[in-house]
């Protein structure tokens, strides 16, 4: 008969333009569709607008950070081919030479980064002065605040260098490119690099860093002048190569404190997460909407198939509402995700530039991309299988065979999505680790809820006794099987992602947050000799300094084998350990493993008899491809030490402890020439590091509480920017949890006017469904619980890099959301087969 139908009018007549009424427009289930999908716009986009902005400034602000646009540094003066050549390339340039030494001031003598500058220096940025000077004279020197205070020095007052004398002129406030290498924390003096010869200080032996600074013609514009920048690259590049140059290198971007990049880089991560648990969501939202709503047009399609509407006829009538309702919430959702970015901004205050660029066309191009992604790849399939179903199954209210083309279009969407899961999560593990948890996860609570169902229907079909309820209730979980897995799946699915962001923000946001605690060293001590080291313990006992102090040799080697095979910087293609083979690596040497130091593979220092060990931190072995049993050779001052890893060490960057990428047995390096570095804490208000100064002139003491006020303060301020994208996807989870508690009640309403049509009175259904719904809660909470869990647990540890106690309490929280959830469920059958006849409840459904 629907052959028939088919053929017996054109597809032209207006019979089939199938208009479909206002009320589809306004439909709970488009409603529910459009607030999933506004949430996650403005979730994702906030996060992009402030992305985009960040990077703009970012990548505006770097060159100031390292005073040029590019830098060439060496550890011998470098070739006047390579200035001569920037001049032919039409940059500027700039020198400077900077090395650790003494200045002397009234009998006082204290440890001090010397940098010796060219006029034109810095080439970008500002060297900000308290007294505003222009340039250096002759023989005129510029020092920085504490150093002045520290030597209690005016302006006017004569300062040693070595051979020569310098008149202070001027008081330094802000270097651009200060760095933040440990010489560099040392108090800065700062003179001519005409002068420097005249000091005498520049001998065999000094650690003096070179370095050619290059900045391309402003006037030509930003892009044009890094385009010159880039091509003198590529010559010094090859020139380096061609007459294999050791110890010249292009300088990387490190300025700035390493904490405080990693903190930015960990809020990146959360924001980065928020947003993908928050696409997750709305995916899960929109799925359930867009079931429902085609559920509910099965049988008007079913007429329409009848009277010979076609497919493409069928499909295009429900996806026009579907789209202008999803284009008004894009709409939306953009325009609260600009609104919210500046709110994000606001909060950030003093982390972020007040010259931001303004955001681009990006974020609200991206917008719209995810808002298609998530409808075309979640409402598709369930409107391809509404254009496929069957008039006469649908009649009969037979269940629908999925066809291929639904299978297709299914994943189709999903590997879109994959694809956006990764875009909007900047790590493809760490996007495909959430989507494997929510595949996994989902399949792993339809497997288990069918198995649990199965035996718990037969169970319950065993009690002789049981209440009538009870086992009605039984019946149809082993009867039906399919609609209780569908109840338990969808409203695990929904607890799933509403749990995981719950643990993240309470346990793993918190841990964060907390990462420096008030206890951390806020003073390090360095360059103390042997002889005194136990006299500066003296004093810090004398002067009441908590004892949780560290204390450690400081032995310096430079790494020159792996496995017998001599190592240059050309040896690796890893930056950093470019980096780090050109240089000396401070060394240790203790018995026990030091605080916050935690063993990942192999076992610590053993005290055998074998002391060619070493132990070595995680991250630098990455860099360097070392393996545990490989050998190493560091040459410490001619002797050549052989040693072989036994032990690898994941450290703690952020508890501002002293750390040591290698440490080797005591016998092994105690006779070795070495210093000692102490970390410690300074209550406000006492003066042990000026007592330090005054009693051991050739120690340094790096005060680093400003430091750490900062960063404090920078998690401070990202914590809550963070919080309020995890309230966004929080709210979103809400909503999918409400979406799926009321959709899937369609079937049970039908269900219970049929038993009402039968005779069964309200208490009886109401204990069918205080069994059901109770036994419905705590499945879901139960296997929601354990597998949110297990996934917050492993995303914290290898993704985040934070420690958080296994949240056993999660899985009681779930029951309890499961059981509420149930519940509610309950009331609103209730109220439903209470105030809508039961005739029009069979008709609807």
């Amino acid at each position: 008969m629907g052959e028939v139908f088919l053929v017996s009018k054109p597809e032209n007549s207006p019979m089939l333009r199938m208009p479909l009424s206002k009320r589809t427009y306004f439909s709970s289930e488009l409603w529910w569709l459009a607030i999933a999908l506004w949430i996650s716009i403005a979730s994702l986009t906030s996060v992009t607008f402030l992305m985009d902005r960040l990077n703009q400034s970012f990548e505006k602000n770097a060159n100031e950070l390292m005073g040029a646009d590019l830098l060439l540094r060496a550890d011998q003066p470098l070739a006047p081919i390579f200035a001569q050549t920037a001049t032919q390339y039409g940059l500027t340039t700039a020198k400077t030479t900077a090395f650790p030494t003494m200045v002397r001031f009234d009998q006082q003598a204290k440890l001090v980064a010397l940098k010796a500058v060219t006029p034109s220096y810095p080439l970008r940025g500002k060297l900000v002065l308290k007294n505003q000077s222009t340039s250096l004279g002759a023989f005129e020197i510029w020092i920085d605040e504490p150093l002045a205070n520290q030597l209690k020095v005016q302006l006017g007052d004569e300062l040693e260098l070595g051979n020569r004398t310098f008149k202070l002129v001027d008081i330094i406030l802000k270097e651009p490119d200060r760095g933040a290498a440990f010489m560099n924390f040392s108090p800065r003096a700062m003179i001519r690099q005409d002068d420097l010869d005249a000091t005498g200080l520049l001998g065999l032996g000094s650690r003096a860093s070179y370095r050619l600074l290059l900045a391309g013609d402003q006037n030509l514009g930003f892009k044009s002048s890094q385009a010159q920048v880039s091509r003198f690259q590529e010559w010094t590049k090859d020139y380096i190569q061609q007459e294999q140059l050791r110890g010249v290198k292009i300088e990387e971007l490190e300025n700035g404190q390493p904490l405080a990049k990693k903190t930015i880089q960990q809020a990146n991560k959360m924001m980065s997460l928020a947003a993908l648990f928050t696409a997750m969501i709305a995916a899960v939202g929109i799925a359930i909407s867009s079931h429902r709503y085609s559920a509910k047009h099965v049988l008007s399609v079913a007429v329409w198939r009848c009277f010979g509407a076609s497919r493409q006829q069928i499909l295009k009538s429900h996806l026009r509402p579907i789209l202008l309702v999803g284009l008004g919430a894009s709409v939306l959702g953009i325009a609260f995700g600009y609104v919210f970015h500046e709110l994000l901004l606001y909060w950030l205050g003093s982390l972020i530039d007040p010259q931001m660029m303004p955001p681009s066309l990006w974020p609200i191009a991206w917008g719209f991309l995810v808002a298609a992604t998530l409808l075309i790849g979640f409402s598709g399939p369930p409107l391809v299988q509404l254009t496929l179903i069957s008039p006469v199954s649908a009649l009969r209210q037979l269940d629908h065979v999925k066809s291929r083309w639904y299978f297709v279009s299914l994943a189709t969407g999903l590997i879109a999505y994959g694809v956006l899961l990764t875009a909007i999560g900047n790590n493809i593990y760490l996007s495909l680790t959430v989507l494997a948890s929510f595949v996994f996860g989902a399949l792993g609570v339809m497997i288990l809820a069918w198995l649990f169902s199965k035996w718990l229907g037969k169970s319950i079909q065993k009690l002789h006794l049981a209440p009538i309820g009870l086992k009605f209730m039984g019946q149809r979980m082993l009867g039906g099987t399919k609609f209780t897995v569908v109840q338990v799946t969808s409203l695990a699915i929904a607890m799933l992602a509403l749990l995981l962001l719950t643990v993240i923000r309470t346990d793993v946001l918190s841990t964060w947050q907390s990462t420096i605690t008030p206890e951390s060293p806020n003073r390090f001590v360095l360059n103390i000799s042997p002889d005194q080291k136990a006299e500066l313990i003296d004093l810090l006992k004398r002067e009441e300094v908590a004892a949780n102090w560290d204390l450690y040799p400081m032995v310096r080697g430079r790494l020159i084998k792996i496995n017998d095979q001599l190592v240059t910087s050309e040896s690796f293609k890893d930056d950093s350990a470019k980096r780090l083979v050109d240089r000396e690596f401070n060394l240790s040497y203790m018995q026990q493993l030091p605080e916050k130091n935690a063993i990942v593979a192999g076992k610590w220092l053993s005290a055998s008899s074998d002391s060619q060990q070493v132990s070595m931190e995680s991250g630098i072995m990455k860099s360097f491809g070392l393996k545990l049993g490989d050998q190493l050779s560091f040459d410490i001052t001619g002797t050549v030490y052989n040693v072989r890893i036994t032990s690898s060490r994941k450290l703690d960057w952020n508890s501002m402890r002293v750390n040591f990428f290698a440490i080797m047995p005591t016998s092994l390096l105690e006779q070795a020439p070495q210093s000692w570095i102490v970390a410690y804490r300074q209550a406000p208000n006492t003066r042990v590091d000026d007592l330090i100064v005054e009693k051991f002139p050739n120690i340094s003491v790096i005060n680093v509480e400003q430091t750490l006020t900062q960063i404090n303060q920078m998690i401070g301020q990202l914590f809550y920017a963070v919080q309020s994208l995890f309230m966004f996807a929080l709210l979103a989870g809400l909503i999918v949890l409400v979406i799926t508690v009321f959709g899937v009640q369609a079937k049970r309403l039908r269900e219970a006017a049929i038993l009402k049509t039968y005779g069964a009175d309200q208490r009886y259904l109401n204990r069918i469904w205080v069994y059901e719904f109770l036994l419905v809660g705590v499945i879901a909470g139960l296997l929601s619980g354990n597998i949110a869990s297990l996934c917050a647990w492993f995303l914290a540890k290898k993704f985040l890099e934070t420690e958080i106690v296994f949240p056993f309490w999660l899985t009681g929280l779930a029951v309890l959301i499961g059981i509420t959830c149930s519940l509610i469920s309950g009331l609103y059958l209730k109220y439903k087969i209470s105030n809508v006849s039961t005739v029009k409840i069979l008709q609807s459904y």
